[in-house]
């Protein structure tokens, strides 16, 4: 049996028409899908086992071959080859059928397949129980069909498929069965036809077909959860997800599945959606469909669901329900790549409804959602975060605006309240600081999302005025400053460079901890310098620079303060007269603060060129100008640069003659002056001194000092006088005493005698102790009166000079025990002139008598001399022992003779002399070679060459020999 593709299309096509003009009137008729491949007809099927030709007969004409067919019936008697002839004469009845139908030229007395209906039945009358009569009850089904007899087909269909259950065509026979009962309005029995459709599963080729037909009937008799669950069968199969992983199922673009479906298909399957929207619609709208995906499983194009019932909403204008609806999607799969896109459509919504309370709060909602800081940015790709970027730049600038207007308005309530603000001002001023915040957290976010935006930079502007008013000062120095700094040509740069010094300001004020305020002051520091570095021209820098300098010098960073000093000085237009003394005075304090004292002392000289006397602030930086030289003075004594130091003393006495300061230079400089042995310089400032600063405490040291250059300067009559003053002052202290007897001593070498003398009289009876001076001072009073001769007061002082030394017990000294010996020697002579001013006369025996008595004295006398054992002294003292005896020898020998005696009692007389003075010439010659003994010691003094002297004349053979002095002369050869 041969069935022609023709005949396959026209039946799709005749049956597309079927089901779509059951829906007409409620939905649009979809697109004619051909979904049935060519089967084998039944000729072809039947022929199969019996070796025959099966090619196509040629095509002489179709009715001649069905006449040619109908005469061989007349001439054949074999039963098998009647039935191929009645199989093949039944096929050639469905092709003329088929040509009469595309000709539109119908049989006058019958049907189109009236014949081909009889040839079937006719094989199934003669051949009941044939198995291919399952072939012959599908192709009877299909010609009574497509002769618009659908109850006949009914039937057949419904014969086959009760003799054939198993048939090849079950699903479609059912789905035929579903068509017939679905256009006479048998929704109960088109939804058993189509479900057993749907039972051979999927791969069918009516399966989409039935599955939105079993909707449909379900729908007719208001069954809409079978009828969404039929739809849902249908688009699961059209749009599947297992192409993919199921952990990727929401990002599965189902819009995408449904463009590449073909025109017939898509059709079908947008109605479907469109119908379940309905349906949805009908029972609670995006409740009713999140409650039944989470029924019956969650599908990746619910979008498409959610999407046509949002928009048949917006049709309806229902513009709250369909952004319930784009919301609700949103809720349910928030995560999905389709999630934003329904967002923006719900705010749309709102928008063309002229809901004004609801965009506000759903584009916060949105940017909260799928801006940078939510939950699913991080996880999308390039491309959905570019299809979001646009709504996200928009809501971010609106909402931002939005807030930062409404914060300015409370903030204007809040500080300018009237009368029914009053009550509200702290209220509005917390709500001001909380939309600020809000304002500034939006612009923050804009940034972050669009760095690169054309709009970023006055965000950033926006970001920095509102983090300030929201006292969140540190971030918007750092907005303020990004704004200022890093974008170009910025109309508002300058604003937000002097703004963020403001903000520094602020900050430091809230702030208690020592170690942040320093920290945030430098940043502040840091900031000024840049604001002035960049926008020089604007009028604010110099005021900028200013604090700025005042700040570093405050904070002791000299070297920083003196660079923005001098800028300042430099600055043009040139700066009013008090900042460039400003300016000046920094400089000059901080190079004394960093010892640089010879830059200091010529900026404080500038300073003071520019500075009226009368300028209270003129003593003070002549107190400056003073100091700063001083410290150059230190610092060269520091090197052990004296000389340079004294010069930089005596600078100051020069250039700041009146400063305070003078005083230490002038008696520095003396001090170090008498150090360098100058000591006429030192002499004059000391003195200059104790006239000037008669009052200062320094005045007291002023007379050592002097008494000390004097001293140096052999100056000893000054001195002196200073000394003399000294003790006048305290004449019973340590240091009285010692001025008096040092006193007595300048005075001396003064050559002021009569000074001398007196001062010294006046120690000597003042102060007995210590014992050492006193005797000194003894002395010079002996000299004193030796030098005018005046032995009886020289004697009073040498007697004192012996007695001090016999009494000063321990504190006896070889110098007390000199000077004893000394004046011990003054009076021994005084007694040797007394013994030889004795002559002896008759008689002899009393001025012999009276001779021996100064004789002991003068020996006593001498003796108490060589008691000292000073070598000086007793080589004198034995001398004149010596001396004593020879002259008391030679006294007996001259002395007067008796008058009266003769020759021979004369020359007894002698004799007898001779025996008397012979014992004291002994005794002369004893001491005198005693005396010269000392010379074996190392002591040859005059006394001892007097002894020689004396031993010459009394034993000359031995002491009176002239020396032999040969010569001899030595050459060198």
């Amino acid at each position: 049996m041969i069935v022609s593709r023709r005949y396959f299309r026209l039946l799709v096509v005749m049956f597309s028409g079927f089901y779509l003009s059951a829906c007409a009137g409620l939905f649009d008729a979809p697109p004619t899908v051909n979904l049935v491949e060519k089967r084998k007809t039944l000729g072809e099927f039947y022929f199969e086992p019996v070796s025959l030709n099966h090619d196509p007969l040629p095509d002489e004409g179709l009715e001649n071959l069905r006449d040619a067919y109908v005469n061989l019936l007349d001439i054949i008697d074999d039963p098998e080859t009647i039935k191929i002839v009645q199989y093949r004469l039944a096929d050639l009845e469905v092709l003329l059928a088929e040509r009469q139908q595309e000709v539109g030229v119908a049989p006058v007395d019958r049907g189109f397949y009236d014949l081909a209906i009889a040839q079937y039945q006719s094989i199934l009358d003669r051949h009941p129980e044939q198995k291919e009569n399952a072939e012959v009850l599908y192709q009877l089904a299909k010609a009574y069909d497509l002769q618009g007899q659908s109850q006949q087909s009914l039937q057949v269909i419904d014969t086959l498929l009760a003799k054939y259950p198993d048939t090849i065509y079950l699903a479609e026979l059912e789905f035929r069965r579903g068509e017939i009962l679905f256009n006479v309005q048998d929704y109960p029995g088109a939804v058993q036809a189509y479900q057993a459709v749907l039972e051979q599963g999927p791969n069918t080729d009516y399966f989409m077909t039935a599955a939105y037909m079993l909707g449909w009937s379900h729908f007719k008799i208001e069954s809409y959860e079978n009828a969404l669950l039929a739809f849902t069968q249908l688009l699961d199969q059209k749009l599947p997800n297992s192409v993919i992983d199921s952990q990727m199922l929401r990002q599965l673009n189902a819009e995408q599945q449904l463009a590449l479906l073909p025109v017939g298909e898509k059709r079908i399957v947008n109605d479907s959606i469109r119908i379940m929207a309905l349906l949805f619609s009908y029972q609670g709208a995006e409740q009713s469909l999140k409650a039944f995906y989470e029924n019956v499983g969650e599908r990746h194009y619910e979008n498409l669901l959610y999407d046509r019932l949002g928009q048949q909403f917006l049709n309806e204008d229902r513009f709250r329900d369909s952004a319930l609806v784009y919301r609700g999607f949103t809720e349910v799969h928030p995560e999905h790549n389709q999630a934003p896109t329904f967002a923006v459509k719900q705010i749309d919504a709102y928008i063309i409804g002229k809901f004004p309370t609801f965009v506000l709060p759903a584009k916060q909602d949105f940017v909260d959602r799928y801006g940078i800081n939510g939950p699913f940015w991080s996880h999308w790709g390039q491309l959905i975060q570019q299809d979001v970027k646009p709504y996200l730049r928009t809501y971010i600038q609106e909402l931002a605006q939005y807030e930062h207007s409404k914060a300015q308005l409370l903030t204007k309530a809040a500080n300018q309240p009237n009368e029914e603000q009053l009550e509200k001002v702290e209220e509005n001023h917390q709500k001001a600081q909380v939309a600020y915040a809000q304002a500034a957290k939006l612009y923050r976010e804009f940034i972050e999302t669009f760095p690169h935006d054309d709009l970023t930079p006055q965000i950033t502007f926006n970001l920095a005025e509102s983090l300030f008013e929201a006292q969140r000062y540190q971030q918007a120095i750092e907005a303020y400053e990004i704004y200022a700094y890093q974008y170009l040509n910025e109309p508002r740069a300058a604003e937000a460079g002097y703004a963020a010094i403001l903000a520094f300001r602020a900050l430091r004020e809230t702030l208690t901890d020592s170690t942040l305020q320093q920290q945030w002051q430098d940043e502040q520091l840091a900031s000024q310098q840049q604001f002035v570095s960049r926008f020089s021209a604007d009028p604010r820098a110099i005021d900028v620079l200013y604090d700025t300098m005042q700040q570093q010098f405050e904070l002791k960073r000299y070297l920083l303060a003196i660079e923005s000093a001098e800028s300042i000085l430099a600055w043009q237009p040139t700066v009013d007269a008090q900042r460039k003394m400003s300016g000046q005075l920094v400089i000059a304090h901080s190079e004394f603060a960093l010892q640089q004292y010879q830059r200091a002392e010529a900026s404080y000289e500038q300073i003071l060129a520019a500075l009226e006397q009368t300028d209270p602030r003129y003593n003070d930086m002549l107190e400056r100008l003073a100091a700063s030289i001083y410290k150059q003075a230190e610092d060269n004594l520091a090197k052990q640069y004296v000389a340079l130091a004294i010069e930089d003393f005596l600078r100051v006495i020069a250039k700041a003659p009146s400063s305070s300061i003078r005083v230490n230079a002038q008696y520095d400089a003396a001090s170090y002056l008498l150090e360098m042995r100058s000591w006429t310089e030192a002499i004059s400032l000391l003195e200059d001194f104790r006239v000037r600063f008669a009052s200062h405490p320094l005045t007291e040291s002023i007379q050592d000092k002097l008494i000390f250059a004097y001293q140096q300067n052999q100056d000893w009559l000054p001195a002196a006088e200073e000394l003399k003053q000294l003790w006048e002052t305290n004449p019973d202290s340590e240091e009285g005493r010692e001025a008096l007897y040092i006193a007595a001593q300048y005075y001396l070498k003064a050559q002021s005698r009569d000074a001398a003398l007196d001062t010294y009289r006046t120690y000597a009876h003042r102060y007995p102790l210590p014992f050492n001076e006193v005797t000194e001072a003894r002395f010079q009073m002996s000299e004193f009166y030796l030098q005018s001769n005046e032995e009886s007061k020289r004697r009073f002082w040498l007697r004192k000079l012996i007695q001090g030394d016999a009494q000063a017990g321990a504190d006896r000294t070889d110098r007390s025990r000199y000077l004893a010996a000394m004046s011990s020697i003054v009076f021994a002579e005084d007694d040797v002139q007394a013994f030889n001013r004795v002559k002896l006369s008759l008689p002899l025996n009393k001025s012999l008598k009276k001779k021996r008595e100064v004789l002991d004295k003068a020996l006593a006398s001498l003796n108490a001399t060589l008691e000292y054992k000073i070598a000086e002294f007793s080589t004198v003292a034995n001398f004149k022992i010596g001396e004593i005896y020879g002259q008391l020898a030679r006294d007996l020998m001259d002395s007067e003779r008796p008058t009266g005696l003769s020759t021979l009692e004369l020359e007894q007389y002698d004799i007898l002399l001779e025996e008397q003075a012979y014992p004291f010439e002994e005794q002369a010659i004893g001491i005198h070679e005693a005396n010269i003994q000392r010379s074996w010691q190392g002591v040859y003094d005059r006394w001892v060459r007097e002894s020689f002297a004396a031993l010459s004349e009394l034993l000359p053979g031995r002491y009176n020999k002239q020396e032999q002095v040969s010569e001899a002369a030595n050459a060198i050869f």
